[in-house]
């Protein structure tokens, strides 16, 4: 992970630094002294996964200087520091950034480790649930669920989204491998997210949207296969919410 750090106390600074260069999660790691070059540098195109910033200070605005970053790179996590928990704790939540951590200063190893974990592991998560789109000189990446549907088209994939369409070179082969199950392959030029089916006729899916995809007769046995067994699947699991809804109502005391 790359990781900035803003504060303009040197000396915690130079602290912090040394606890954050000897973990093996962090692979590099940029000091700030102050907030106006940091958030300039971001706009500039500074990339970091996590930017740990001082909260206050003598013209130390941390907590604006976070919510431009969290505006101008949407993916950069936010953890605060500050030695002044309750001057601060109800304007960190009134102001939106990308809040992931809160450490006190001084700040403790292992409390700062901790809150890294943290971010890595949450943008692992959401790095499975994205498929990743190359096209000439451009990377998009796309939620799987914000997906309806991907087309070959010659020596290219088209990826129909709620985003809009998205063309990238190769085969629908190739990109339905790094598809989850809840992708079918209903004809050799379509695979199909079946949690945006709306219906399925004998020859053609029609989508939430109004879209409609071709079925070949030799996949249409496979696609209800698939379909019916992902629509089961749905089933069962909001059946166990309910259980478990009904559970706690049959554990309530009568008022």
């Amino acid at each position: 992970m790359k990781i900035a750090v803003c504060d303009n106390d040197r000396t915690a600074v130079k602290q912090l630094v040394g606890m954050i260069k000897g973990m093996d999660i962090v692979s590099a790691c940029k000091v700030y002294y102050d907030i106006h070059e940091i958030v300039e540098a971001v706009k500039q195109g500074a990339d970091y996964d996590i930017v740990v910033m001082n909260i206050g200070g003598a013209g130390f605005d941390g907590i604006r200087a976070a919510k431009k970053i969290s505006e101008l790179d949407a993916d950069t996590r936010i953890i605060y520091m500050s030695r002044y928990t309750e001057k601060y704790v109800q304007e960190i939540f009134l102001t939106p950034t990308n809040l992931s951590g809160f450490l006190v200063k001084p700040v403790d190893e292992k409390m700062l480790k901790k809150n890294l974990q943290k971010v890595m592991k949450s943008r692992k998560e959401t790095e499975n649930r994205k498929l990743e789109i190359k096209y000439k000189n451009e990377v998009n990446s796309v939620f799987y669920e914000e997906i309806y549907y991907l087309e070959s088209m010659g020596h290219m994939v088209v990826v129909h989204t709620k985003k809009g369409d998205f063309r990238s070179y190769g085969r629908l082969e190739k990109v339905k491998e790094s598809l989850p199950d809840t992708f079918v392959h209903c004809h050799k030029s379509y695979v199909v997210n079946m949690g945006c089916i709306q219906k399925i006729d004998k020859n053609k899916i029609i989508l939430m949207d109004g879209s409609v995809v071709p079925i070949s007769k030799s996949r249409y046995g496979e696609t209800r296969d698939q379909y019916s067994l992902y629509m089961e699947e749905l089933l069962m699991m909001l059946r166990s919410g309910e259980g478990k809804k009904e559970g706690k109502k049959g554990k309530e005391e009568p008022q």
